[in-house]
């Protein structure tokens, strides 16, 4: 595979996962908010490792793309 087909399959892969990944974490915002409804303690503990669990993905994928470009 040459380097350039190369770069564009992981530009498009990291712009797939991205995506959603932004579509999921202003929902849990919205909810950490309780912009959706009031959220007893349990549920806002569990939005809350789910907005950091994306916030992880989102840094995973950051680092792929800057290794991928020689940014590391």
């Amino acid at each position: 595979m040459e380097p350039d087909e190369h770069k564009a399959i992981s530009s498009s892969i990291a712009h797939d996962l991205r995506t959603p990944l932004t579509g999921i974490r202003m929902m849990l915002q919205l909810l950490m908010e309780q912009k959706v409804g009031e959220l007893n303690e349990k549920q806002l503990f569990m939005v809350n490792q789910a907005k950091d669990d994306c916030e992880r993905l989102v840094d995973v994928i950051a680092r792929l793309v800057a290794e991928r470009d020689g940014n590391t």
